[in-house]
C-alpha cells in the first residue's frame, strides 16, 4: 500500500457515504461538444461501442488499466506523451486515440450545453458535488486532498452505474485525478457490487488501476498527494478501504497542468432510470476532508467548498458544512 502521508492524517477519523493508454497530441484531439437537444441515449446511439468512464464517454481502446503504482507521463503541453512508467522503467507506450472523448460530467462551463436539463430521471452525468477553486498562483498547486466516506448500501434495483469520489483537477477542469468508489459496470469492469480504483481522466483518454471489491459499511479513504516537484509535479492518487485493507492506486508525472480545483465529494451516475437505482441510504456523506498547498510545506487550506446540483428529481440537494468540514449529497 502506498498510503505515505495519509497515515498521520487519518488518525481519529471516520466517514459515511452512501487498460491501454492514450496520447492526445495538441491540436489533434479536441473535446467533442454535446448539443443541448442530445440526451445520453442519443450519444450512446451514435457511439454504441463507446464505453463510460468517470466524466467521459470514449472509445474502448482509449481506456487503459495499469498496475498499482504505474505512472502516466504528461508532457509540457499538458497532454499524455503515451508513456507509462513502472518502478522507473518504461512499462508501456500507447498511441493517440483516434477520436476525442465526449464530456458527460456537467462542470459549471459545460452545464448549459450538456445532456438532460428537465428535472427527474433518467440521470446521466454529475448529479451533485461539493467543490472549491483555490485560485492559486501559477507557481502553486494543490499538493494534498483527502477525505473519507462509507460504502453505501446497494441500490434496491440494479442496472445503473454509480461513481462516488473526491479528487483534484487543473484550472481548465479538462482532467481529473481521483480515487473512485463504483457500483455497476464501467470501462474498468465491475457489476452489481461496490469496488474501488483510482482514475486519471481527461481530453486525451482514461487510465485506471485495477478494481478491488469492497462491501457496504466499509470506510473508504481517498487521497491525492503531490510527492515531488521539479521538472514535473509527481502525484499519487489512492482509494483505500480502511475496513478491509483493500487498495488501488496510480501516479502521474504532471507537467503543463496547474492543479487548483479540489472536489470534496461527487455523485456521478449513468443509466439510472428510477430513484430506486441509487443507493438505498438516500445520501452520500463525505467527511474529514483536508486540502493543502505550497509543496513541500503542505500549508492547510481553510475549507471553502460550495455545493452544486446539476440534475434533480429524487429529492436531491447538497449540504456543505465548512466549519466541521463535511458534506452531504442527498438524492
Amino acid at each position: 500500500m502506498k498510503l505515505s502521508r495519509s497515515v498521520s492524517r487519518i488518525a481519529g477519523t471516520s466517514v459515511l457515504g452512501g487498460a491501454t493508454f492514450l496520447l492526445a497530441v495538441s491540436g489533434i484531439l479536441n473535446a467533442q461538444e454535446v448539443k443541448p437537444e442530445q440526451t445520453y441515449k442519443d450519444l450512446k446511439g451514435v457511439h454504441p461501442d463507446w464505453v463510460q468512464v468517470p466524466g467521459k464517454l470514449m472509445r474502448a481502446d482509449c481506456v487503459h488499466e495499469i498496475p498499482n503504482g504505474a505512472k502516466i507521463v504528461i508532457g509540457q503541453n499538458g497532454e499524455p506523451t503515451g508513456d507509462v512508467m513502472l518502478k522507473g522503467e518504461l512499462f508501456a507506450h500507447y498511441d493517440a486515440c483516434s477520436e476525442a472523448p465526449i464530456s458527460t460530467r456537467h462542470t459549471a462551463v459545460e452545464a448549459p450545453k450538456t445532456l438532460e436539463h428537465a428535472p427527474g430521471v433518467p440521470f446521466n452525468g454529475w448529479v451533485e458535488d461539493s467543490q472549491e477553486d483555490l485560485g492559486l498562483s501559477s507557481s502553486d498547486n494543490i499538493d494534498w486532498e483527502s477525505g473519507e466516506f462509507y460504502v453505501p448500501n446497494n441500490p434496491s434495483v440494479n442496472g445503473g452505474t454509480i461513481f462516488l469520489f473526491n479528487g483534484i483537477a487543473p484550472t481548465a477542469e479538462n482532467w481529473i485525478l481521483q480515487p473512485v468508489l463504483q457500483y455497476g459496470p464501467s470501462a474498468a469492469g465491475g457489476g452489481n457490487y461496490w469496488a474501488i480504483a483510482s482514475w486519471f481522466v481527461g481530453t486525451g483518454g482514461a487510465w485506471h488501476s485495477g478494481l478491488e471489491t469492497v462491501k457496504p459499511g466499509d470506510t473508504i479513504y481517498g487521497y491525492t498527494e503531490q510527492t515531488a516537484k521539479g521538472s514535473s509535479l509527481d502525484y499519487t492518487s489512492e482509494a483505500y478501504d480502511l475496513t478491509s485493507g483493500a487498495y488501488s492506486w496510480i501516479s502521474i508525472y504532471s507537467t503543463g497542468l496547474h492543479w487548483t480545483w479540489a472536489y470534496e465529494g461527487v455523485l456521478e451516475v449513468y443509466n439510472v432510470n428510477s430513484c430506486s437505482q441509487l443507493p438505498s441510504s438516500g445520501y452520500a456523506y463525505f467527511f474529514n476532508n483536508a486540502v493543502y498547498h505550497g509543496y513541500p510545506a503542505f500549508d492547510y487550506v481553510s475549507p471553502g467548498f460550495n455545493g452544486a446540483t446539476f440534475q434533480s428529481g429524487c429529492g436531491d440537494w447538497t449540504y456543505v458544512n465548512n466549519t466541521y468540514d463535511y458534506g452531504y449529497l442527498l438524492y
